[in-house]
């Protein structure tokens, strides 16, 4: 955990370009999932990323992220980004750039879900979390 919230320490410190991650936890609280927008002053294409994490002695084995609200100015570019397209695929972290745009200034919420399977030995289950990044255009 110590770790991981030196993660968060320093993609926090990165607040003038970034707003502030929101975490979701599993129900077991072993599985955190976190997701980024980067703040841009003029409209146009706004890239986010999303971030899964498990326990030390889990492993994910799929995972994908589905778009699921953007605010009225934005669209995502794709609604679902796959297995295949995350950046990262180390066993205990998975990570997912994505693309919106911004049609106009304003601020609002993007909201996704991050559906994973998650491994523990030869035991695997499913597992969603929620996830949302506030998305700021202009001032």
């Amino acid at each position: 955990m110590r770790k991981l919230g030196v993660a968060l320490g320093s993609l926090v410190g990165l607040a003038g370009a970034v707003a502030p991650p929101s975490v979701a936890r599993g129900d077991d609280d072993s599985a955190i999932a976190t997701m980024t927008c980067e703040r841009v002053e003029q409209p146009g294409r706004v890239r986010c990323e999303v971030e899964a994490r498990v326990a030390p002695a889990e492993s994910i084995t799929w995972g994908d992220v589905v778009i699921v609200k953007t605010p009225p100015s934005a669209s995502a570019l794709r609604g679902r980004i796959g297995p295949h397209d995350a950046t990262v695929h180390d066993p205990g972290l998975w990570r997912w750039a994505l693309a919106l745009v911004a049609r106009d200034r304003g601020a609002g919420d993007v909201e996704g879900l991050v559906r994973l399977v998650v491994c523990k030995g030869s035991q695997c289950r499913p597992r969603e979390l929620d996830v949302k990044a506030r998305l700021q255009v202009g001032q």
